[in-house]
């Protein structure tokens, strides 16, 4: 379990940091969006208080289905992903969240039992 979990930290640190330096000086937070839809990873970097946008480099694109594949690889795969980071008191902090597939339904079968 440990090995997993720090394989999603390796992954996850690794993208905060090319994330953030991918961001605009003048950011002090911005949002990482990452969706997969089972074929095709997609992403965006953003800030919602700033006009100046993010330069995506290919090393972020290339951390950002490396994230993903890690999840994957240990069956957590999700369906996407928001990295908020945040600058605070000189600090930059992050929260993580994840959408993950809906499971279906378990259908309980019935037991009936015959009487003679």
């Amino acid at each position: 379990m440990a090995d997993k979990l720090d394989k999603y930290n390796d992954a996850l640190t690794a993208l905060l940091h090319e994330a953030i330096r991918c961001s605009p000086e003048s950011w002090t937070r911005g949002v990482l969006t990452i969706e997969c839809d089972g074929h095709r990873i997609n992403y965006g970097l953003k800030n919602d208080k700033s006009n100046e946008r993010a330069n995506i480099s290919q090393g972020l694109a290339q951390l950002c289905e490396q994230y993903w594949a890690v999840f994957q690889e240990h069956g957590d795969a999700w369906l996407e992903s928001t990295v908020e980071f945040y600058q605070e008191g000189g600090t930059w902090k992050f929260n993580a969240n994840y959408k993950r597939p809906e499971k279906a339904p378990q259908v309980s079968k019935p037991s009936w039992k015959f009487w003679q």
